[in-house]
């Protein structure tokens, strides 16, 4: 019995060991984006529950990239075990060359901006509001009635 006595005490140092480097890592991401509990839930839930997939690293690292948190690829697979794999760390490292390399990419990428409290493009200050659409008369079609119409009393 006491091999597993030993065997139950290691566990519990490995574990407390991967708690305090998910917190250190988490710490240090804080300090580039502030507390955790101002970032937005989706983040959260992408970083710690949710099963990696391509979109989801795409998410991920458009929100670090866009924030300027470097090394984010650690912090990611220290939070979720799931990712700690070689097609997800190279998938999340060519997403993050990609971001840096390509105006393309980065054009193109909405993101939360935590300094901002809003989705941001990358090189726009801001998302523009939806124009109203004005329609254009088309000869011999009527245009279509919207709302609620008379009824009788």
């Amino acid at each position: 019995m006491p091999n597993s006595r030993k065997y139950t005490q290691s566990l519990t140092d490995i574990t407390a060991n991967a708690n305090a480097a998910a917190m250190s890592l988490l710490q240090a991401a804080e300090q580039y984006l502030g507390s955790i509990n101002t970032w937005p839930s989706s983040i959260i839930f992408s970083l710690f529950a949710e099963t990696p997939s391509p979109t989801i690293v795409e998410y991920l690292t458009e929100f670090f990239a866009g924030n300027d948190v470097p090394k984010t690829y650690r912090l990611y697979s220290t939070c979720n075990p799931e990712a700690a794999n070689e097609l997800v760390r190279q998938l999340f490292y060519a997403r993050f060359f990609l971001w840096h390399s390509s105006d393309t990419v980065r054009r193109h990428s909405m993101y939360y901006d935590v300094r901002m409290k809003k989705l941001v493009r990358r090189n726009v200050p801001y998302l523009p509001e939806l124009l109203e659409e004005n329609p254009v008369p088309v000869p011999g079609l009527q245009a279509p009635r919207l709302g609620v119409g008379r009824t009788a009393s």
